[in-house]
This record gives structure tokens, C-alpha cells and sequence, in this order.
């Protein structure tokens, strides 16, 4: 029996495990039978390159590593460019429905349609969709990512 068992004949509190985020009223319980995990034996050299390669990007080894798992898997992870371009496709679809919004609003109130605003916006609308059509594309075109990340293990390998 430990020492902390034959003091008060219980077994200490484990920490409770975090999700990484900070949510009150929610509980960061994570089921232990939903992961699976894994440890990886590094030299001195690989770990110090590894270390500042994280702390460059501001992530931790776990999550660069866990990163790397999901890549060569094909799991989605999205890069900073594409959530970025996702965002500023995002806000103009919706500058976009404004506009038509307020074309809308001016031609119920005197009965006039400016056609060749309604026009512009139309093609604006098209060109974002197609932008988000490449993006989504980019992100869900799961065997494309499977090779991408099963091609830097294999090269890795060389």
C-alpha cells in the first residue's frame, strides 16, 4: 500500500483532464476509452529541434505531434492561410447579402430596380462561392490529404 493510501485509506484525486480550453459550466471530462495514448522516443538533438520548432509556431509537442498523426491519417487540419481565407470569404458573402439586402429594401419602397447594381452583386456572390467552393475543396478532399501526409512519412522514411 502507498503512503498516501495507509494515511486516510483512500486513493489521492487524479487531475482531471482538460480539453484545453476554459468553459465555465461545462465539464472538460474526456472519456479515456475515446484515445488512444501514444509516446515517442526521441535523441537529445531530434527533441531540441522539435522543442523550438513548437515553440516557434507557439504550440505545444502534443499538439504538433498529434498534428503530424492526423495528417499522415488524412484527418482534417486547416492552416492558418485557409482559416483566414475562410473568414474573409465568410464576411464578404454576408457584405454581399447586405447589399442585395438594401437593393431589395430601395426597390420595395419606390418600385425601381438598379439592374445593373443587382448585377454586380450577383457576380460578386458567384466569384466568393467559387473562392469558397476551391477552399472546401482544398479542406475536405480527404484522400488528397491521406497521400499529402502519407508522402512526408514515406520521405521521411528515405
Amino acid at each position: 500500500m502507498t503512503a498516501s493510501k495507509k494515511k486516510n485509506n483512500t486513493i489521492p484525486a487524479q487531475p482531471k483532464a482538460s480539453t484545453g480550453s476554459s468553459t465555465k459550466g461545462k465539464s472538460n471530462k474526456i472519456d479515456p476509452k475515446a484515445y488512444k495514448v501514444i509516446s515517442v522516443r526521441l535523441r537529445m538533438a531530434e527533441f531540441a529541434s522539435f522543442a523550438e520548432q513548437t515553440k516557434i509556431y507557439g504550440i505545444s509537442g502534443n499538439l504538433a505531434l498529434r498534428i503530424a498523426a492526423r495528417r499522415i491519417a488524412g484527418f482534417l487540419e486547416t492552416d492558418k492561410e485557409t482559416q483566414i481565407a475562410m473568414r474573409q470569404i465568410t464576411k464578404r458573402i454576408g457584405e454581399i447579402g447586405d447589399d442585395i439586402r438594401s437593393l431589395h429594401k430601395l426597390a420595395m419602397k419606390d418600385g425601381s430596380v438598379e439592374m445593373s447594381k443587382l448585377e454586380e452583386q450577383r457576380y460578386a456572390f458567384g466569384r466568393e462561392f467559387v473562392r469558397l467552393d476551391a477552399q472546401l475543396q482544398k479542406i475536405l478532399n480527404v484522400s488528397h490529404r491521406r497521400k499529402d501526409g502519407q508522402l512526408l512519412l514515406a520521405k521521411a522514411m528515405d
